[in-house]
């Protein structure tokens, strides 16, 4: 009952932690953003704090669905680097917002 031979890669090591790192950097930017809001400011020092959150989980994300992509297509074999499903779509989302910030 070991894990699957296919998902005994380096790549299973770095691929969901970097995508989870990713996902806290952005849920660390929506905090400040609903504090600013609450607070009902949002000034250049908003900014300065919020945009180093922003890049860092925006470079994990990028990282983390690069590296799913690469490893799918050639240790899994799937034939393809997206398929538009709902796991890689839960990931290109957040991305996508993040691409907009």
């Amino acid at each position: 009952r070991d894990l699957n031979p296919v998902l005994q890669d380096v790549g299973l090591a770095i691929h969901p932690p970097l995508l989870y790192l990713g996902y806290v950097g952005f849920s660390v930017c929506f905090s400040f953003a609903v504090a600013a809001l609450l607070e009902g400011h949002i000034d250049a020092a908003w900014a300065r704090w919020v945009r180093p959150w922003t890049l860092a989980a925006w470079t994990f994300l990028t990282l983390g669905i690069a590296m799913g992509s690469y490893w799918a297509y050639y240790e899994l074999g799937w034939g393809g680097w997206w398929f538009w499903d709902p796991v890689e779509n839960a990931s290109f989302m957040p991305w996508l917002a993040g691409t907009a910030l």
